[in-house]
């Protein structure tokens, strides 16, 4: 199977783990013998239920990933003279600035009065390429574990393998 390319174009829908409006039931198969359901281990159903806040995620290319990477990685040789070298990711800049360009936009997204948070973005520039981003008003709303979730989303969605080429919103 020939792997599929990336577009920047592809925007898909993600529902956060921790919404109340969604649900993960254990699969199960009947009992041979009529009693208990066996569950499977580790095989869930997915329920979204309306009013879910939805996230609007885009793949990142490579410029963008690049950038990501190279911004938050550093190179650092030990004190003592072993020659040894550290590489040190900051996984949680990492993590802001992939959802601030991955993240497209948002629905039933609500202030705590209950009111819908209006989504703004920004242009920025990238290795002299234009792309939207999310504004820094709108990343401080996420939090960190949030922010966390999507980032790992949007990095996988990025990646194009053998085994996931079929599963691409480019496919």
């Amino acid at each position: 199977m020939a792997l599929t390319g990336i577009s920047r174009s592809d925007v898909f829908d993600y529902v956060s783990n921790d919404d109340p409006c969604k649900r993960r039931v254990q699969k199960s198969l009947p009992a041979p013998d009529g009693g208990s359901p066996v569950l499977l281990a580790g095989e869930y159903d997915e329920f979204v239920e309306e009013g879910a806040t939805t996230f609007k995620l885009g793949v990142l290319d490579v410029f963008l990933m690049g950038m990501i990477y190279d911004k938050s990685t550093s190179l650092s040789r030990s004190v003592e003279d072993t020659g040894e070298v550290r590489m040190l990711t900051s996984i949680n800049a990492t993590n802001i600035e992939t959802v601030r360009f991955g993240l497209r936009g948002w629905e039933h997204f609500r202030d705590p009065k209950g009111g819908d948070i209006a989504f703004k973005d920004e242009k920025r520039i990238v290795m002299g390429r234009e792309y939207q981003a999310a504004s820094d008003d709108m990343l401080k709303l996420l939090g960190i574990r949030l922010i966390g979730e999507l980032a790992g989303r949007i990095k996988e969605a990025s990646e194009v393998t053998a085994a996931e080429a079929k599963k691409s919103v480019s496919a």
